[in-house]
């Protein structure tokens, strides 16, 4: 049987004779991308959790972990490393870790190792310890074969320059001979700062690292976690209806779990049907944040999905924008800004669709241009809730589910309270 992406993966950085286990990887950095949302994060806490940590104790070497949200500058990044080195050399989750939790910033130049615990004299007996002891104590742990992984580039400040930061990342790979990990996704940069990026990485990045796990797989994973047990007997309609959605995402799988986890604790109903419907109207909140208004035309057997949206001029212009996007069998590129960039089946544009569906009258009236224009520009500035309106109409959400139950499912997951 052909190992799965997640497998090869773990396999090559930590099995045996994995990269990270063995010197030729000091003095690298490894940069380990994957689409956003694809559980990259997930995958490498739980690797570093079951393998790497223990790996890196064992050769007395430090394992950093640094997240670039919240990090306004170089040296507070510099000064998280170092501190998380120290702590390491120090035992890591103990009475000193407990105090720098308390303390978060270690207030001035951590780099300067001068006023280390200046703050955190909370902690008994830590102003007793030399400062030149904390400083050979971190750069002996990080130096020759400590671990340093860099994450949540796409939310790194706007007051960090790229070639800072990389300048940063070399220094501890070349000048430290550490092994350097940097998780982020596929296209984090846009204009100035991704020409930089692109420069930088074939500069400093000695192996690249692709994450692409299907959907079974990062399910699998997400699903491992021992709090969702409670939901082995619904594991395959639940995968199914993932797979309906074609969405990839550790976050979104994580919160339709909990949901799920939720209702059955509170004792609902559980038929398939309901579990699916519960599933998706999660998922489309979880994307679009609405929730929708169900109708069931008298010539079709499907539910119709709409939103009520109030600037409309009337109920009728509603419908007609509705029925382009749940009943005319529109599909077309998620990930798109403007219509203009859509995409049906044949596929045709936008303005061609107007025109086919004027010459079938599924409107009640001749569409001017004027008017075609008008519709379009609706749409544009309510693209986000047309998706949402596709998603619903396209999967037909609440099949085989009562307006009650469904009521009650929409209520659940837009207020976060099963009543």
């Amino acid at each position: 049987m052909e190992k799965s992406n997640q497998q090869r993966l773990e396999e090559y950085l930590v099995g045996t004779n994995g990269y990270l286990k063995k010197d030729i990887s000091n003095g690298k950095v490894i940069m380990f991308s994957g689409k956003w949302g694809s559980g990259k994060t997930f995958f490498w806490k739980e690797l570093s959790n079951n393998e790497i940590i223990q790996y890196q104790e064992e050769n007395q070497k430090a394992y950093v972990y640094c997240s670039l949200y919240g990090n306004t500058s170089i040296e507070k990044i510099e000064d998280n490393i170092y501190a998380q080195a120290y702590l390491c050399s120090v035992g890591g989750e103990n009475i000193v870790l407990k105090g720098y939790k308390k303390a978060k910033d270690f207030g001035k130049r951590f780099g300067s190792f001068c006023s280390l615990f200046d703050v955190s004299k909370l902690v008994d007996g830590i102003d007793e310890i030399q400062q030149n002891n904390i400083k050979k104590s971190a750069l002996l742990y990080l130096s020759n074969g400590g671990l340093i992984c860099f994450d949540d580039f796409e939310r790194k400040s706007k007051d960090i320059d790229l070639n800072d930061l990389f300048g940063l990342i070399s220094h501890f790979a070349i000048d430290l001979d550490c092994k350097v990990v940097i998780i982020l996704n596929d296209d984090v940069f846009e204009g100035e700062e991704k020409k930089i990026f692109s420069n930088v990485k074939e500069k400093s990045v000695s192996k690249f690292l692709k994450y692409e796990p299907t959907i079974k797989e990062l399910f699998e994973t997400i699903f491992s976690i021992g709090k969702y047990r409670v939901l082995d007997n619904y594991k395959d309609i639940i995968l199914k209806t993932i797979k309906e959605t074609e969405e990839l995402n550790a976050r979104i799988y994580i919160q339709v779990l909990d949901n799920l986890v939720e209702w059955i604790d509170k004792k609902q109903e559980t038929d398939e049907d309901i579990l699916r419907c519960l599933i998706l109207v999660n998922i489309n909140f979880i994307l679009y944040h609405t929730t929708l208004c169900r109708e069931k035309p008298k010539d079709e057997k499907k539910n119709f999905y709409i939103h009520y949206i109030g600037k409309l001029k009337d109920w009728e212009f509603d419908y007609f924008m509705i029925n382009w996007f749940g009943m005319a069998g529109v599909d077309f590129d998620y990930t798109v800004d403007t219509m203009e960039n859509a995409h049906v089946k044949h596929p045709e544009n936008f303005e061609k669709y107007v025109i086919r569906l004027k010459n079938k009258k599924i409107y009640k009236k001749d569409i001017s241009e004027e008017k075609a224009n008008e519709i379009k520009k609706f749409i544009e500035d309510n693209l986000i809730l047309f998706k949402s309106d596709y998603f619903a109409n396209s999967l037909d959400i609440s099949k085989n589910v009562n307006d009650k139950t469904f009521q009650k499912i929409n209520n659940f997951i837009e207020t976060g309270i099963l009543i």
